[in-house]
């Protein structure tokens, strides 16, 4: 069994394509439940971004590689 590094299975997403999904999240946590009160959509979308960001390399990874100085 072969283990990868978690920094190597993360893809390093260009600043528009992260731009994009956050407000797609943002869209669709805000839109598509309309019967659901404002504080619970929140919290959906907290959790939603923080999912997202775990997916991503750090700020420091995409500084070491050379994507952002």
């Amino acid at each position: 069994m072969t283990i990868v590094s978690e920094k190597e299975e993360k893809e390093f997403a260009s600043h528009t394509t992260i731009g994009m999904v956050v407000e797609g999240l943002v869209h669709g946590n805000a839109f598509f439940d309309r019967h659901q009160h404002n504080r619970e959509t929140l919290d959906d979308l907290i959790s939603d971004l923080c999912q997202y960001r775990r997916s991503l390399p750090s700020t420091k990874e995409y500084m070491e590689s050379g994507r952002i100085k």
